[in-house]
C-alpha cells in the first residue's frame, strides 16, 4: 500500500491504529507524522511493502526493518514490559524516557 492509500484507509480520528514499528495501537492516524509513544517511530507512511528502504526524513538513516529489530531487542530484554509501556497501560516507553530527559532527571518516575 502506498503512503497515500494508507492515509486514505486510516484517516485521522478513526484510530487507534497500529504503529508500523512496534505494532501497538498508539496512532490516531497513519502517515500523519505522529510519533509512537511506545517505540519512538515517526509514522511517515513507510510500511511492510518498503520496510527495508531508508527514507531519511524524521527517522534518519534507519529503515523500518532496522527499527523493528531494535524495538524487538528492547522488548526481548524485558524493558518494554515495564509500567511505562503501552502494554501495561502507561504513556509509552519512548515517551516516558523522553519526558525524563526533558526534565533532566534521566531516571524513571516514581
Amino acid at each position: 500500500m502506498t503512503p497515500r492509500e494508507l492515509r486514505d484507509a486510516c484517516p485521522p480520528g478513526g484510530g487507534p491504529y497500529a504503529c508500523p514499528c512496534c505494532r501497538f495501537l498508539t496512532l490516531e492516524a497513519r502517515c500523519a507524522w505522529e510519533i509512537c509513544p511506545e517505540c519512538g517511530w515517526e509514522d511517515d507512511g513507510q510500511d511492510d511493502l518498503n520496510a527495508d528502504e531508508v527514507w531519511g526524513g524524521p527517522n534518519g538513516s534507519e529503515s523500518l526493518t532496522a527499527a523493528r529489530l531494535r524495538y524487538a531487542d528492547y522488548a526481548a530484554d524485558g524493558r518494554s514490559g515495564g509500567r511505562d509501556s503501552v502494554a501495561q497501560g502507561g504513556d509509552g516507553a519512548w515517551w516516558s524516557a523522553a519526558k525524563q530527559v526533558l526534565r533532566g532527571t534521566g531516571e524513571a518516575d516514581e
